[in-house]
């Protein structure tokens, strides 16, 4: 694929957390930290499992099971698999413990309107939520100023 061509795209990561999929703008990823061990914090919301360490930074670890609860069905919340992705942000570093990356998704720009309806993804006449990182951390800044 040439410049002009990617010039012309929109990727999506679609992943999971346990059996939820998520779909996310890639340019909103700064990287996805595998087999990351998490430190836990004393005196945080319960859906923050501590902190990882990914090169010399520090990112809070949200849970997003925990955060953003399904009214509609009761869930595991221990995500087993040790992966992360962190959000790249200017102002604050956290990052989300996931299950598994699924697949990277290229849309052309002209077929967005087809594939991204209501802030959701179709995919493989699958609808997937699209993530935004701002729900995190308008959650984060209510809770820890509380």
């Amino acid at each position: 694929m040439d410049n002009s061509e990617k010039e012309n795209t929109v990727s999506f990561l679609i992943f999971s957390v346990n059996k939820r999929f998520y779909a996310i703008d890639i340019s909103l990823v700064q990287e996805i930290a595998q087999n990351a061990k998490v430190h836990p914090l004393p005196f945080v919301p319960f859906y923050i499992e501590g902190v990882i360490n990914c090169g010399g930074t520090a990112y809070v670890a949200v849970n997003p099971i925990v955060l953003f609860p399904n009214k509609n069905q009761k869930e595991d919340i221990k995500i087993e698999t040790p992966n992360f992705l962190i959000f790249k942000r200017n102002d604050d570093q956290f990052c989300m413990h996931i299950s598994t990356i699924e697949i990277f998704y290229e849309v052309q720009t002209e077929d967005l309107e087809d594939v991204v309806v209501d802030g959701w993804l179709i995919y493989k006449n699958r609808k997937i939520k699209i993530f935004n990182p701002d729900e995190i951390e308008s959650r984060l800044l209510k809770d820890l100023s509380a």
